[in-house]
């Protein structure tokens, strides 16, 4: 198996795979495993490595590992996490109480205190890990409505009117968590932003006096470290200064752009996050982890606690906070040993290794956008301040031009809807995409439009 996998990862990296994704439709996949577990069972003991299972899986699955992958933004794990992860399958410590972990349960409260601080949270900052960016973020809202709301929901219910201002480009996971807190699609207010998908002062501003008018109760500003479709950060400074003006609870959803933290080059549009209560930060996105593994940052740590607040005889010998009880701060009562990946990363290379990641992949959206802008048939969105690029063929279908590249490749790119038309956006997550790759890029895209008959 061992061997199967390290032949994968090499062909992917010397690009011996015809495409970066194995395209076919959806229905044709599931035929395929339908007739497969139609076939299967009685088979010999050992058999899950035989009959080629494995390279079939393999084959059917998205090559993150090859340089020519630019699509949505996970990881490209790092190798010595496939070890480390390996490990805690078997040992497979649930973490929800103190026995249930009793060595990644320190780990994580020792680790996310340090990096709390790193990002200038604060001598009494913390944080915990939790599966994904969609979790940290309803967490963050409901320690937000426990410590800013003038009830207490999480005992009697929600009666008055709450809401969220957040931008219009924000991560649709914010409106869900808003409405499975019960305050339906008005909790969720939209502020208008900037031609460059930046939230609009003068707008928040104006919608918050014209929501407060109208009996709600707004609790929290959410602010975007980067927004997913183009990678532009809100101005966090500003936001900061609004939520003290009118004392609000100030949540940045850093799940893809808080990585640029680790860097002294790129972490300018960051300003102002030590001020946020609180932040999510995906270590699966920049940071070179497997999925899912999410930390969600408090500036100060006790703020965890307000989110749940239950007895569960159980589970817990009494009420109080206790850090090694992680499931107290978490809507998670088992869940992986997510937090070895994270120290033992911090403490075989501290920020370093995460810089030069960081570095690496924003170098490559900026490359790409240099290389767009030489190109007069080509049209881009903004200059990228994270390892997302937006661009277009200008005049053509674009919506069309990817789906030619998905279903005759090589590469992997994605889209997006901006000012009700499409774009191509690019994610560059692999640091061994060279120069030589985004431009062959390009001009396999211009070939496609050409043979495609997609030209303008």
């Amino acid at each position: 198996m061992v061997e199967k996998l390290a032949v994968y990862l090499m062909d992917s990296q010397t690009r011996q795979f015809d495409k970066v994704l194995p395209h076919s439709a959806p229905e044709e996949r599931l035929t395929y495993w339908k007739l497969r577990i139609k076939e299967a069972g009685g088979a010999e003991t050992g058999a899950l490595w035989k009959g080629g299972f494995l390279e079939e899986v393999m084959a059917q699955s998205t090559r993150l590992h090859d340089p020519r992958y630019a699509g949505h933004q996970v990881a490209v794990p790092l190798p010595q996490l496939a070890w480390l992860q390996a490990a805690t399958a078997l040992l497979n410590n649930g973490m929800a109480i103190d026995e249930m972990g009793p060595a990644s349960s320190p780990m994580e409260e020792t680790v996310m205190q340090e990096l709390a601080k790193y990002m200038g949270l604060g001598g009494e900052s913390g944080g915990i890990l939790c599966h994904g960016g969609t979790l940290a973020n309803l967490t963050a809202l409901l320690a937000a409505r426990q410590r800013k709301a003038s009830g207490n929901a999480w005992k009697q219910g929600t009666e008055p009117r709450y809401a969220v201002l957040v931008s219009e480009q924000a991560h649709y996971c914010v409106d869900r968590a808003i409405r499975v807190m019960g305050w339906g699609e008005a909790g969720t207010v939209k502020v208008r932003t900037l031609s460059n998908h930046q939230i609009d002062p003068v707008a928040l501003q104006s919608t918050f006096e014209e929501i407060t008018g109208r009996g709600f109760e707004v609790i929290a500003v959410v602010g975007n470290a980067c927004t997913t479709s183009t990678g532009v950060f809100d101005d966090l400074e500003m936001l900061a200064g609004f939520a003290e003006q009118y004392d609000l609870w100030f949540h940045v959803d850093g799940a893809h752009g808080a990585a640029q933290v680790f860097s002294q080059l790129n972490n300018g549009p960051l300003k102002g996050i030590e001020k946020a209560d609180s932040v999510a930060m995906d270590f699966h996105k920049m940071l070179g982890v497997p999925a899912l593994c999410t930390g969600l940052f408090y500036r100060n740590g006790t703020d965890a606690y307000a989110a749940f607040s239950q007895k569960a005889a159980y589970l817990y010998e009494n009420d109080q906070d206790e850090w090694w009880n992680l499931s107290k701060r978490t809507f998670e009562c088992t869940k992986r040993m997510l937090s070895v990946a994270v120290f033992g990363i911090w403490e075989a290379h501290g920020p370093k290794l995460w810089e030069s990641l960081v570095d690496r992949l924003v170098d490559r959206a900026r490359v790409a956008a240099h290389e767009i802008e030489q190109r007069p048939q080509w049209e881009l969105f903004a200059h990228p301040q994270s390892n997302i690029v937006c661009f277009r063929l200008i005049g053509a279908d674009n919506a069309d031009l990817r789906q030619a590249m998905l279903e005759n490749g090589p590469y992997y790119v994605v889209k997006t809807e901006l000012n009700g038309e499409t774009w191509l956006r690019c994610t560059f997550q692999n640091p061994l995409t060279d120069d030589r790759d985004i431009a062959a890029l390009l001009d396999r895209l211009e070939e496609l439009a050409a043979s495609c008959s997609i030209q303008p």
